[in-house]
């Protein structure tokens, strides 16, 4: 369909000359010599009508759409309990998880990870912050211990390898990298593990120095233009600024859990598709120390999906930790929901190139 330059009878169902009320549209050669001296931004500006078969065919495929990289949680607001969180994990897209230093951010993310992997995904995690060994021995906590199980046995370690080890590829590199060498490891992820889940772990062991916006803003763009080119989810790590006093009267944790408290450049979440703030009640955690009583249904952490440019649900996500197996539950009894251990055999996991 190209309505710039159509000529065509008024009496056809799909005529669209709507600004002529159904008059004949006619271009003349004169017209075709003008526009055949048009910039290349004369044809990427459009006419909306030009975008209605489009717009027809989008909502068409939205309601056929099953959402399939998720997140492991559900609402956790008053009215909303146990309803699907509306979020996926995108291909073409760029995520920001921001929290303080400690907050628990790679933990939740490691949660995350077994979640995608029982979806189907294939996940690379780029931690250049922690050893291959450590990360992987948190993962094992959270797939199999829990207050009546605190110990990793040897048949666990099977489990774990047999269910996960052909879904998840993990970067061998504990410290700093350049982004061009950043990039050259995602282009391996992808091309020779088919990794469609790259985490990066995180964006202050890509540059410098956080605090320089150049070099940030140019890691942060290249990310999203390697999304966008390879059809992949990156999720990278941000760190916020430190807060306050903890055990001031007025703290509360959902007024720390902002975008506007990530350290750095404003462009991280600017250019980011979506952006998730954790934070976690520093007043609960010091009675807790100083064995004074805490109300236990306040949650121990909340996780703030604060921007989301390609769906429609944004808020706050109530979360507790339980400590025996490292999970992030949505409830004070702190039973931690672990999809993963029917992990499917169906769908079998890409194999590597080479």
């Amino acid at each position: 369909m190209n309505p710039k330059n159509t000529s065509v009878s008024p009496d056809l169902d799909d005529y669209w000359g709507d600004p002529t009320n159904g008059a004949e549209i006619e271009t003349s050669l004169s017209e075709y010599e003008r526009r055949a001296y048009k910039s290349p931004e004369f044809f990427i500006n459009k006419d909306v009508l030009e975008f209605k078969n489009d717009f027809q065919n989008y909502l068409e495929a939205k309601k056929t759409h099953v959402s399939k990289f998720t997140l492991p949680f559900t609402q956790t607001n008053e009215g909303c309990v146990g309803r699907p969180i509306d979020f996926e994990f995108r291909p073409g897209e760029l995520t920001v998880l921001a929290g303080e230093n400690g907050s628990g951010k790679s933990l939740l993310l490691g949660q995350i990870g077994l979640h995608l992997i029982s979806c189907g995904a294939s996940l690379y995690i780029a931690s250049f912050e922690m050893a291959p060994v450590r990360t992987i021995e948190r993962m094992l906590m959270q797939t199999v211990c829990s207050t009546e199980k605190r110990m990793i046995e040897e048949p666990d370690v099977d489990l774990f390898f047999k269910q996960f080890a052909s879904r998840m590829r993990i970067c061998d590199l504990q410290r700093k990298v350049s982004p061009d060498e950043l990039l050259r490891l995602l282009e391996s992820a992808v091309h020779d593990y088919k990794s469609d889940i790259l985490f990066v772990d995180s964006l202050m062991m890509c540059v410098r120095d956080d605090m320089d916006k150049k070099e940030t803003d140019y890691v942060m763009t290249k990310l999203v233009e390697f999304a966008r080119t390879n059809n992949v989810h990156i999720v990278v790590v941000a760190h916020c600024r430190k807060r306050g006093d903890g055990g001031s009267k007025t703290y509360s944790v959902f007024d720390s859990a902002t975008k506007e408290s990530i350290k750095g450049s404003s462009n991280i979440t600017n250019i980011a598709f979506n952006v998730f703030v954790l934070a976690r009640d520093i007043s609960k955690i010091q009675k807790k120390a100083e064995g004074k009583d805490v109300d236990d249904t306040k949650p121990d952490f909340v996780l703030n999906l604060c921007k989301q440019r390609n769906g429609a649900w944004e808020g706050f996500i109530k979360l507790w930790r339980d400590n025996a197996s490292l999970n992030f539950c949505t409830s004070w009894t702190r039973v931690p929901v672990r999809p993963w251990l029917e992990l499917t055999q169906s769908e079998p996991a890409p194999e590597p190139y080479f």
